[in-house]
Formats: C-alpha cells, structure tokens, sequence
C-alpha cells in the first residue's frame, strides 16, 4: 500500500562526513520500502511517497553548501514505484544541475535508466547484494532484481563511465560468505573500482521476521544463525573479515568506499 505525504525539508545534514558513503547530506524520496527484504526495517506493508520532494529540494538547495549528497540511505531511492513516480530522477537531476556530488545507494536495475543524468554531473553508484544465490535471494528479498541482473548493472554502469561499486549489505553468515573468493571476483570482473561490506544485525520484529523466513525454507541455516545470534543482535565470534581482505587485493579491488 502507498501513501502520498508532503514534506516540509528533504535534505538531511550529516554532523562532520559520513565516513562509510563519504557523504555530508542524506536526501530519501521514499519513506520505508516496496522491495521487501526481510533482514530490513525499511521494508513495511505501507510505502510514503514524498510527492513534493523534488519542489521542496530546488527551494532548500540554494541554502545549503556543496557536499556529496547520500540518495538511498535509509531506503531505496529505485524500489519498484520509483518506476512509476520519477521521484529519485527528478532529485538527481537537481542535484547535479545543481553541482552536488551523489553517491547512490540501491540494490535495484531500475538506476539503469538514469545514466543520461549521472554522466552530466559527479555521480557514484553503490550496487549491493547479500548473496549470489538466486534461489536464497527469490525468498528473502523477494521484490528485488535477482542477483545476476544486479551484476549486469554493475557492468552496464561501468561500462558507461560511472563509478561503481558494490556493497554487501547485509553480510549474512553462511549465507554470503559461501564462497567469498569467487563472489569478489565477479564483481571486480563486472567493473565494480571497490567493496564495502557490514554484517547482518538483527533487532526487534526484524529478527523474528528473519528467522521466521529462514526456519521455513532453509531450517539448516537457519539453525546455525540462531547459535551466532544467541545473546546479541550481531554475529558472536563470527568473522570473516581476513577473508574479504585477500579476496579483494588478490583481484585489485579497493575494500572500502573511497
């Protein structure tokens, strides 16, 4: 369900720089998500449509100074009505007109269509997954481009000149790091120029909502993630950490945003 809203500011300032996205503001089109990822918060069964987020920006723009601005920090900016309503198009494209830097942040195809745009002005694109495995992906981020079509906007972007990388945002145990060594290849091989990465935290309904999924479709994981989540909301003497770092300088691909 969707909920048109107004709102009175859509440029969020950042105190100092975000030291992961290198950004000094936050701008989100949409309030909550449509493409339904269960490890997210953002995903809910009512989407907010900042109908008047493209107006709001042009009066706020000319009172703030230049910075890099964060598109899809909290949720999608190209989540499936986005398609529909143009509303990360129209923010980009004031954006840069208007000399901001932006960094993307999206696990959507969708961002394809915006090319025209991102190679007018100064404009890096963050493509993230969770897994390669399409079958894992098709049940817990159900809404979402599959994994490969995902790699295929990593290519098509950097094909076209624009800076991209990729985010494994969550990094869930036994579920990415199944084969961490081939996974950074691909990327690095698509075009991807680095890698950020943070692990799966599990909070409030979020958590039951999580493992209620993986209890029904993938019991043996789901097993194993209850043990690392016993007693905290993060992974318990779990790491994988050593592994990204030679993956990553065994292809000559930056491990971090940058």
């Amino acid at each position: 369900m969707y909920r048109w809203i107004s709102c009175r500011s859509i440029v969020e300032r950042i105190h100092g720089t975000d030291k992961r996205f290198g950004g000094k503001y936050i701008v989100d089109p949409y309030q909550k998500c449509d493409l339904c990822c269960v490890y997210c918060d953002a995903s809910e069964d009512i989407i907010y449509i900042k109908h008047n987020a493209v107006e709001i920006l042009i009066n706020e723009i000319e009172r703030i100074k230049r910075g890099r601005v964060i598109l899809g920090s909290a949720t999608d900016p190209y989540q499936r009505i986005e398609e529909r309503e143009g509303l990360t198009r129209g923010v980009l494209k004031i954006l840069t007109e208007n000399g901001f830097p932006v960094h993307i942040l999206t696990k959507s195809s969708l961002v394809e269509r915006d090319i025209d745009i991102m190679k007018s002005g100064d404009v890096r694109v963050t493509i993230s997954f969770s897994t390669m495995d399409e079958n894992i992906s098709r049940i817990i981020e159900p809404e979402a481009p599959a994994p490969e079509r995902r790699l295929e906007t990593v290519e098509r972007l950097s094909k076209d000149g624009i800076r991209v990388g990729v985010a494994v945002f969550p990094l869930i145990p036994y579920v990415s790091d199944v084969d961490i060594e081939r996974d950074v290849k691909r990327f690095k091989d698509a075009g991807a120029s680095y890698l950020i990465y943070e692990y799966l935290e599990l909070k409030g309904y979020v958590r039951e909502k999580f493992f209620g999924k993986m209890e029904r479709f993938f019991p043996e994981i789901c097993e194993k993630l209850r043990e690392l989540y016993r007693d905290s909301y993060k992974p318990k003497d779990y790491k994988v950490d050593d592994m990204i770092v030679k993956a990553c300088k065994k292809v000559g691909l930056r491990l971090g945003y940058g």
